[in-house]
């Protein structure tokens, strides 16, 4: 497809995969790089690929969250490679992020019947026991804390409806993503 970028803080790349694509990723420059690839299975096989870049501010997710994935047609999703608002997506994944401050509740209506809160590991490499950010996950009856590099479930019965809330219980700004599924 031709496509070579480089990605920076808060720069998002959605690529589908489609019928096939040749794809490799490289970091440039003497220090380490830390990404999430996060793959989702499309609703439809055997799609044309696809390329899509966004970039989402620091300033836009902090203490909101922000949809920066969501299933192509949705409202506010354009199809333009670098368009504005959320990256098209060809599955039933809406993909949230934001930064938690320092004592700070967030609250979310999840839409899907499950959803999965991951807190990303912004502290470095670290081999032993977690640091950084920690943030407590409730949603429905279900309460987990969290720390960097965590994740967490949060399933929705048949005909329920779930709030999710996020609170930063530590003495960092947390980075979280939301997949409601």
């Amino acid at each position: 497809m031709g496509n070579t970028e480089i990605l920076k803080r808060g720069h998002l790349q959605l690529t589908s995969a489609g019928t096939g694509i040749s794809h490799s990723e490289k970091a440039h420059g003497p220090s380490e790089v830390h990404f999430l690839q996060i793959w989702s299975l499309p609703h439809t096989p055997r799609l044309p690929p696809k390329y899509y870049t966004r970039q989402f501010t620091d300033s836009q997710k902090t203490n909101a969250w922000v949809r920066v994935v969501a299933p192509a047609g949705a409202e506010g999703v354009e199809a333009e490679r670098e368009g504005e608002g959320p990256a098209p997506v060809q599955s039933k994944l809406t993909l949230y992020a934001t930064l938690v401050g320092e004592g700070k509740v967030l609250r979310k209506g999840l839409e899907g019947r499950k959803g999965y809160v991951h807190l990303v590991q912004t502290s470095g490499y670290n081999p032993g026991k977690a640091n950084g950010a920690t943030v407590k996950v409730a949603g429905g009856e279900q309460e987990a804390v969290l720390k960097e590099g965590d994740g967490v479930y949060i399933t929705v019965g048949e005909g329920e409806s779930a709030e999710l809330t996020v609170e930063n219980v530590g003495s960092q700004t947390a980075e979280v993503l939301l997949f409601d599924l």
